[in-house]
């Protein structure tokens, strides 16, 4: 996890410093409330990666995803 905004965490997808980074939306949280309080920066986290828009350089990522994969 690389920064916390209210809307969700960015997390760097390659362990790189200067990686690729996607968003996990605060609805893909593993958590039912999609509350990022017990998440803190350098946190590792295990995502699915859902979306790449490569015209807006954006890739969103799924906690929840992944933990159903996992199952």
């Amino acid at each position: 996890v690389t920064k916390i905004l209210p809307f969700g965490v960015f997390v760097r997808i390659e362990d790189r410093e200067d990686g690729f980074e996607g968003l996990v939306h605060t609805s893909e949280l593993d958590d039912p409330t999609g509350d990022a309080a017990s998440i803190e920066v350098g946190d590792t986290l295990t995502v699915k990666i859902i979306d790449v828009d490569l015209a807006r350089r954006r890739t969103a990522l799924s906690q929840v995803q992944a933990a159903a994969t996992d199952a």
